[in-house]
């Protein structure tokens, strides 16, 4: 089996091209971000409300 043909990424540079990459690798949208972090801070009453 072949492997896929890289993707193309955007950029002049090889550090361009991999710093774009990363960010299209690593990129959350605002709204998961604001999700993930209630949840968290709900999880971190819970907790504080079980020792208190």
């Amino acid at each position: 089996m072949k492997p896929a043909p890289a993707p193309d990424v955007p950029g002049n540079t090889e550090a361009e091209r991999m710093d774009n990459a990363v960010r299209k690798l690593f990129t959350v949208s605002k709204e998961d971000y604001l999700k993930e972090e209630a949840r968290l801070k709900k999880n971190r009453d819970r907790k504080k409300r079980r020792k208190g």
